[in-house]
């Protein structure tokens, strides 16, 4: 891959796995809500690691996680912010509970 040589652009694989992560992240895909800008903002992080020799798809993943969870929320990415959301609605009671009521005799 052209990725792990810095003077040299990414090539037709390296760009398929940046659609890859960003979709699997949330940020496109039909049901992708992403900002804009921060879709461009992660975009040239995945670059910039791409260019810097991260180039499989978990540890972009991984990296873009990352990035998210030491950012106190500022570049979470779609997916982290739905997970977090959710999270907070079952600590909140939202989810149903596995014991259900007794139904009158």
């Amino acid at each position: 891959m052209s990725s792990s040589h810095p003077e040299h652009y990414l090539d037709a694989d390296d760009l398929s796995l940046l659609v890859e992560v960003l979709t699997a992240a949330g940020f496109y895909g039909t049901t992708a809500k992403a900002d804009p800008s921060g879709r461009l903002a992660a975009t040239r992080f995945l670059m910039t690691a791409l260019e810097n020799g991260i180039n499989s798809r978990e540890r972009l993943t991984a990296a873009l996680v990352e990035r998210g969870d030491a950012s106190s929320g500022e570049h979470q990415t779609p997916q982290q912010t739905k997970a977090e959301a959710i999270d907070r609605w079952d600590d909140e009671g939202g989810a149903i509970s596995s014991v259900t009521a007794k139904s009158p005799a």
